[in-house]
């Protein structure tokens, strides 16, 4: 296969990398645990090139910046880290011939002249270390075209490719106005961007990205929409899939992960009963945790918070999860917390070995939870709760059967968390997929 053969829409803040984010980067740890997994999958590809599109490199009103030079490298000095860089080898000959090709198209194409990669780059890369490995790179900026023509261009771009088999990287971030300490300010509109974005990549009805309305663009505040639109070109005229593998954004900016890769192979089928009461069994005998199988499904491959509950006929015997992956996928999750809702939930005697048998078992896959300013904005039907205030911290699972208000909810969570009804609070919502 040649031309596009796999691609990614990534996430690029420098809060990503520890050497600049300190401990504060443990709060994109969803992210930093799916550009992992991308690589991995990314890597797999057999590809000689990379073509990436980054916003913060050179932009222009009518043409695509493309990057001249043989050589390109950058760092993160602008972020106090000037040790993480990046260096690339440009094909600089592929670049000249998609210059020419592209302006004899009708897609107006220039050169770029700055050899210094941006963070748009770096960040993204330094995480994509085995996907670039040996490769050749063409380094694209963005223009002021309107969205449809990036599309176009993103399909003519596979076709001029036919020769070589590249990853195409669309760097990029969604709204930039998520919340109210957000850096550019508070929209109701950015929420609602990225809820459509993310959804549209999940349920791979990509239309619904390329027609949004250019007010609503700009309300939201983003910067990856144009690099993005380039890539669902591509990914249209070479038959690839969208993934989302993560997305939070917990600074109030959204942080996305997706890949973009060939249709997956059938899904792998996992009896989850029983590998989470193989798993309570095997630790209970020899105090370690069991590997998952080798086929797990997809939506256990990746990283994610989960909840594990527990029943005995029916009655609760324990529920135990992550507010954040803690471990490389799902599916590992999903064993430590079968586990520990056996043996670790303070409200219940650990479970004993005769009483696995018995047992039944739900996971709640956790999305990233988005912080809320109004009680207005949750929905206990639909959504979880999580309470801070201070060092105090409380959570509650969706669906709860004696909590029918918002109201309701709030109160009972802060009631776990031990705080007081006129303590200032912060509220997270979050969405939960279950399986079991």
């Amino acid at each position: 296969m040649s031309g596009i053969v796999a691609g990614a829409l990534v996430a690029h803040p420098p809060i990503l990398v520890p050497e600049v984010g300190g401990s504060e980067s443990s709060r994109v740890s969803a992210s930093a645990a799916a550009l992992r997994l991308l690589d991995q999958k990314l890597a797999e590809q057999t590809a000689t090139h990379i073509i990436m599109v980054s916003p913060h490199s050179l932009s222009t009103t009518d043409r695509i910046p493309v990057r001249r030079g043989t050589e390109a490298r950058g760092d993160l000095r602008r972020f106090r880290a000037p040790q993480v860089g990046v260096d690339v080898r440009v094909d600089q000959e592929a670049a000249a011939a998609l210059l020419r090709a592209a302006n004899d198209a009708g897609f107006p194409l220039g050169w770029d002249d700055d050899p210094v990669l941006d963070h748009g780059v770096v960040v993204p890369l330094h995480f994509l270390e085995r996907t670039r490995k040996d490769k050749l790179f063409i380094l694209l900026g963005i223009s002021g075209w309107r969205l449809q023509r990036f599309v176009e261009f993103g399909a003519w771009l596979h076709g001029h490719l036919s020769a070589r088999s590249t990853v195409f990287i669309a760097s990029g971030d969604l709204s930039h106005r998520l919340t109210p300490d957000a850096p550019a300010g508070f929209r109701q509109e950015g929420r609602a961007f990225d809820e459509l974005v993310v959804g549209a990549l999940r349920d791979r009805d990509w239309q619904r990205i390329e027609t949004l309305d250019q007010h609503f663009i700009e309300d939201a505040g983003e910067c990856g929409l144009r690099p993005l639109a380039i890539l669902l070109g591509a990914a249209r005229a070479a038959g690839l899939e969208s993934t989302v593998l993560s997305y939070e954004g917990p600074f109030g900016v959204g942080y996305p992960v997706v890949g973009f890769t060939s249709s997956d192979p059938p899904a792998a089928v996992l009896d989850l009963q029983s590998l989470g009461r193989t798993a309570i069994e095997h630790y209970l005998k020899h105090r370690e945790l069991v590997e998952p199988p080798e086929s797990v499904p997809p939506e256990l491959l990746r990283p994610c918070a989960v909840f594990v509950t527990l029943r005995k006929h029916g009655e609760l015997r324990g529920c135990v999860g992550s507010l954040y992956p803690t471990e490389p996928s799902a599916a590992h999750e999903f064993i430590r917390y079968a586990v520990a809702s056996a043996l670790s939930d303070p409200r219940f005697d650990p479970v004993r070995l005769d009483e696995v048998a018995e047992l039944s078992l739900t996971l709640q896959l956790l999305d990233p939870p988005e912080q809320v300013s109004a009680v207005a904005d949750l929905d206990p039907a639909q959504y979880g709760l999580i309470v801070r205030s201070g060092d105090r911290q409380g959570l509650l699972l969706p669906g709860i059967a004696q909590i029918a208000t918002a109201e309701e909810q709030l109160e009972a969570a802060c009631a776990k968390a031990g705080i007081g009804a006129f303590a200032p609070v912060q509220m997270f919502r979050f969405r939960t997929r279950t399986i079991g």
